[in-house]
């Protein structure tokens, strides 16, 4: 680690959890703050964001069901730099009805992209993403025992550890619950 010395100017964090609810349904949420370590002037109007408060402060919350479908969407931006900000939090109630998946995250961007939206907002959405198939995971697996082998599937090559030629892969083919395309790698 370097030994140069260093002054914080900037502080983000990104909390998300997960929540399974009463009636079935998942809640998954994130929030982001930005905090700086000195007051920041507003340019617009001059006014103070005092040392350590949040320059932005945004939540999003997806009620989703077991099939990722989106059912109610929650955007609340409670800090933020320019007046007009908070004006891009309705926008995002057309993610309703929409299903985390594939390509998702690029129909976010090119929806709410630029002026209708929120680049702060449009952050939160992979995280939420993220969150979600952390969460629903191992419950989902256990109520839907024959989904897993497809599930485990479509990982296979989505990143380093699930690389068809790493031990986890292997595991899940030796073990007979998963098998491999023709042409892939195996542990023969």
């Amino acid at each position: 680690m370097s030994q140069t010395k260093r002054k914080l100017m900037h502080r983000r964090s990104i909390e998300s959890y997960g929540f399974l609810r009463d009636d079935g349904l998942w809640d998954i949420e994130a929030t982001m703050k930005d905090l700086k370590p000195y007051n920041v002037k507003r340019e617009f109007d001059g006014s103070l964001v005092p040392e350590g408060s949040p320059f932005h402060d945004i939540s999003i919350r997806l009620t989703i069901d077991d099939t990722f479908l989106i059912k109610e969407v929650w955007v609340s931006m409670d800090s933020f730099p320019f007046p007009n900000c908070g004006g891009a939090a309705g926008s995002f109630d057309a993610v309703k009805g929409t299903r985390i998946g594939s390509g998702w995250n690029r129909w976010l961007k090119e929806n709410f992209g630029g002026k209708v939206g929120c680049t702060h907002v449009l952050e939160l959405f992979p995280v939420v993403a993220t969150t979600a198939f952390q969460t629903m995971w191992g419950p989902l697996g256990e109520k839907y025992p024959e989904q897993v082998p497809k599930s485990l599937g479509n990982l296979i090559n989505s990143c380093h550890g699930w690389s068809e030629e790493g031990p986890m892969v292997r595991k899940l083919v030796d073990e007979q619950i998963l098998k491999l395309p023709l042409g892939s790698v195996s542990n023969e």
